[in-house]
């Protein structure tokens, strides 16, 4: 039933992978990676958009809500008597909020942001994204990870991290504080290392591990249950990304 209303949700047969981390990492080789295994579909960055969506699932995730719809499903002689002389009429603060189904929203968004965002091709079996952002929303992180798992089918997720004093030297960061970055990835490594702790789909993965041979990548393969190839691991580990060969 499920894919029938929300088809591009479910049209990847596998599931989902989420690349999760933040700028400077090697996402763009990790994605390379997974891209490499036939068919997965990982897209790039998408500005952090499915934060947002989540925010909007989370705001229906409240008391008003959830007291009003409960409400609604019993019967009018067993509701609060104050409640019953206004529900469902122009009279209720919050009219209309006991129709809401914030699940059914939930996956109605998600469906649209697969088939618009993702737009995985019809042979896909695993679909996903890398996003760089996630660490602008670290306070929501556990509840956005949490969403994605309930309402993404097969949801997986890859945590990459990188030594925060390599950060602190690459790109863009070396504007900022050297010890603001260092402690603002720390924090985001801490974070990341706590979420994948409570999720039992989800692998750490650092990005000196990475670079250091194939062992890494062997553990993401053996993790996705993907057949592992030597040749393919060597291609990702030896190309010279530029974004990463320049001020890395």
């Amino acid at each position: 039933m499920n894919s029938n209303l929300y088809p591009a949700l479910y049209a990847p047969k596998e599931g989902y992978v989420f690349l999760v981390t933040y700028g400077r990492s090697g996402s763009t080789l990790m994605t390379n990676y997974l891209n490499s295994f036939p068919g997965y579909c990982i897209r790039g960055e998408n500005n952090n958009v499915l934060h947002h969506l989540c925010a909007a699932v989370r705001s229906l995730d409240n008391v008003n809500f959830t007291f009003r719809r409960q409400a609604n499903l019993k019967p009018l002689n067993e509701r609060r008597p104050e409640m019953q002389h206004i529900m469902e009429t122009p009279k209720d603060p919050w009219y209309g909020a006991e129709l809401v189904d914030p699940g059914n929203f939930a996956k109605a968004i998600f469906n649209d942001f697969v088939r618009e965002i993702l737009s995985p091709p019809p042979e896909t079996r695993v679909s996903g994204f890398k996003e760089i952002r996630w660490v602008n929303n670290m306070e929501q992180l556990e509840y956005n990870i949490n969403l994605l798992s309930r309402y993404f089918p097969n949801a997986r997720f890859v945590f990459q991290t990188r030594d925060a004093g390599a950060i602190s030297r690459s790109g863009w960061w070396k504007q900022r504080p050297r010890e603001a970055v260092e402690k603002f990835i720390k924090n985001a490594d801490a974070a990341f290392l706590a979420c994948a702790a409570k999720n039992d789909a989800s692998i750490h993965v650092r990005y000196e591990d990475i670079v250091e041979g194939e062992g890494a990548l062997r553990k993401v393969a053996e993790f996705l249950g993907e057949d592992f190839c030597t040749q393919a691991a060597y291609n990702i580990i030896s190309e010279r990304l530029s974004h990463l060969k320049k001020n890395s």
